[in-house]
């Protein structure tokens, strides 16, 4: 089975019965932000968007609200709202949790496969990393989607629902996307990126725990510099 075009990226999701029109806004800005559809100097102005989206000024209050809450956009004084750079510090600090959160889960991963446990989440990263690895041009958001459902099969390996739900909640697949906005780095780390995982993938098959361990904390560092260098790449195309 082929990872599904629909996985990985809840902006492609389709829209639930319960969902709002500020939800459908929320997540349109997102998808915008996230991808380079609105420059990172460009102001969002309240009636703009409305007229956009062909909306009342409520639905837009709404989802802007949750953006800057968020943090994906500040408010500036009588001028809107703008997209906010990612900070070094901030990113750091998510990369810090994401690896100890994908360490604990290789851990468990390694003695439910022990068990005899979720020999299929193995070959279901196999699956991932060859269409990663796929000839032909790959976007950078089905890369982003690929990426995020490699690190979300590895989570969700370990048997931890608190733990998957925790991951889950400090948006690590949304924050790739931010940190790599307007910037086409991602494909230069593409090579390393594979290596990395098949390291990853040969620890879990070889039920090697420390092996494992070392894995996920090299693919990290190592991801985490990229993210840093993209980040400052954005800094200098939003200097005034």
């Amino acid at each position: 089975m082929q990872p599904s075009e629909r996985e990985g990226f809840f902006g492609d999701a389709p829209e639930g019965p319960g969902e709002t029109v500020a939800d459908a806004i929320y997540r349109r800005l997102v998808e915008a932000i996230l991808f380079g559809d609105l420059a990172a100097s460009e102001r969002l102005i309240l009636q703009d968007l409305a007229d956009r989206f062909q909306v009342s000024l409520t639905p837009i209050r709404e989802a802007l609200q949750r953006l800057a809450a968020e943090g994906f956009i500040e408010a500036t004084p009588r001028r809107g709202y703008r997209i906010r750079v990612p900070s070094p510090r901030h990113v750091a600090e998510l990369w810090q949790v994401r690896i100890g959160l994908e360490q604990n889960a290789g851990e468990l991963a390694v003695a439910a496969l022990m068990r005899g446990e979720n020999a299929q989440a193995v070959r279901r990263l196999e699956e991932i990393q060859r269409e990663l690895d796929a000839p032909g041009e790959l976007t950078h958001r089905r890369h982003i989607e690929l990426n995020a459902l490699f690190h979300q099969t590895l989570i969700e390996a370990s048997g931890n629902r608190l733990l998957a739900t925790i991951y889950h909640g400090i948006q690590m697949q949304l924050l790739g996307a931010w940190v790599q906005r307007g910037s086409d780095g991602w494909r230069a780390r593409l090579a390393s990126e594979s290596a990395e995982h098949a390291a990853i993938i040969n620890a879990l098959v070889a039920r090697d725990a420390p092996g494992l361990a070392t894995a996920i904390r090299l693919h990290l560092g190592r991801s985490l510099d990229g993210a840093l260098r993209d980040i400052a790449a954005q800094s200098e195309i939003a200097k005034p």
